[in-house]
């Protein structure tokens, strides 16, 4: 049985949140909002920053003009799908001179999303390639070499991120990608590692052993609010807070995920994903943890 939690008392939780994961327009995708207007949203909401993912690039520069405009905080990174040269050290390097703070491997040209979601014919895809199906290239991005390790690019990137104090996030990688990337990046002494869309089922559905065994290495399992908002993830906000308490709030950080057509806004969906978690029965104490203080940790503000 849940317990009704208001409105009011959500607002004031929500003072000093941060949003490490959202999608915002100019995008090739339909957004509810653009950069300017989810700032300023979160910036009326008391939030203290926000993070910019765009599939399509780097985001880094836009924010900093965006929190100029804005007077709110907010960050971004790279997305190393085709668009800015796949794992792509240089661009990887561009982003972060330019205020990165995230790095984010192939979403959807990784080669896993395209095995998965398949073909010219599915739907993003045709959003993404505006070619016709006949000349579309949908050769996928992975990061392992015949061996097994990761290739020199992945490493070069690596190696960046460590330079430069950056989030490792694992986007849509397979599963063993993402563990020997992990192990890699927990070699080298990396120490912000997210693993992302954990409960995801079109991709994989990672076990409570499994997402031990990744923050056992340091990793912080991410968990998003869309879960709430998209059937495709197939998880109430009950099964949601299981899922967090198998790691604990402790290894876990929150991010919207929002920003796509017939969800809310970044700011209004992570309002209620956490109003949702605390009807189904987190704690406030939990809730600081994964809306404030690790995403603070993840994007390098304490």
């Amino acid at each position: 049985m849940t317990k009704e939690i208001s409105q009011e008392f959500v607002n004031e939780i929500f003072q000093g949140a941060i949003d490490c994961h959202q999608h915002t327009g100019p995008s090739l995708f339909a957004r509810t909002c653009d950069s300017i207007e989810s700032a300023l949203e979160a910036k009326e909401a008391g939030m203290r920053a926000i993070c910019f993912k765009n599939h399509q690039g780097i985001t880094s520069d836009r924010a900093t003009l965006v929190a100029k405009a804005t007077g709110m905080e907010c960050y971004g990174g790279i997305c190393m799908n085709r668009y800015s040269g796949g794992i792509n050290p240089y661009s990887v390097e561009a982003a972060m001179r330019m205020g990165g703070k995230y790095i984010w491997f192939p979403t959807q040209w990784a080669q896993h999303h395209i095995d998965t979601y398949g073909r010219p014919e599915y739907f993003h895809m045709k959003i993404q390639i505006q070619y016709g199906k006949e000349n579309a290239t949908t050769k996928g991005i992975y990061i392992l070499k015949e061996d097994g390790t990761l290739t020199d690019e992945t490493m070069e990137v690596l190696t960046l991120a460590k330079e430069h104090n950056a989030a490792i996030a694992s986007g849509h990688l397979s599963k063993n990608e993402i563990v020997t990337l992990f192990k890699k990046a927990h070699d080298m002494g990396l120490d912000k590692l997210v693993l992302q869309h954990v409960q995801l089922n079109e991709l994989w559905t990672w076990s409570p052993t499994e997402q031990k065994e990744l923050v056992d290495l340091g990793v912080l399992i991410e968990h998003v609010s869309l879960y709430i908002y998209e059937g495709r993830y197939l998880i109430s906000p009950k099964e949601n807070l299981d899922l967090i308490n198998v790691v604990g709030p402790e290894n876990v950080v929150f991010g919207s995920d929002c920003g796509q057509l017939k969800v809310p806004t970044p700011t209004s969906g992570l309002k209620g994903y956490v109003k949702a978690l605390l009807e189904a029965g987190a704690s406030v104490e939990s809730i600081n943890i994964m809306l404030k203080k690790n995403p603070a940790r993840i994007l390098g503000l304490d």
